[in-house]
């Protein structure tokens, strides 16, 4: 079962409402979340790998704007959380937050993957193919 609080009802409303309810469109923004979180998440690993603060805040800023206009609010914070690790120039902590930011990630695709197939309630409707 996905929890429900995953993705934010209000932030999801806005992102419909902003492509005109295209469920297509909707889903092709989805795929390319989907294609550029791992790329990021790799990013984070790799920065931190290199002792380089500067593209962990990258990294972090990059999947914390996409995962928020997702309505993906809990993965956000998390980005947040580490893009301030990286502004701050200070990398201790970024280990267990990077492993925080990839379990909300998959919970945040889960839940994504599930309004796509029509698993989930009333408050995260998947819009009409074609738009609005």
């Amino acid at each position: 079962m996905i929890e429900q609080s995953l993705i934010d009802p209000a932030a999801w409303a806005g992102l419909l409402e902003s492509v005109g309810g295209d469920a297509d469109f909707v889903a092709e923004l989805i795929e390319a979340y989907f294609d550029d979180s791992p790329r990021l998440l790799a990013a984070m690993q790799e920065a931190l790998s290199a002792g380089n603060a500067e593209d962990l805040r990258r990294a972090a800023h990059s999947l914390k704007s996409s995962s928020a206009n997702f309505g993906a609010l809990r993965l956000s914070v998390k980005c947040k959380e580490l893009e301030d690790i990286g502004k701050a120039g200070v990398l201790e902590g970024a280990a267990g937050q990077i492993g925080q930011i990839v379990a909300e990630y998959e919970k945040a695709r889960a839940a994504l993957e599930a309004i796509q197939r029509g698993d989930w309630n009333g408050e995260h409707p998947w819009p009409r193919s074609g738009g609005g």
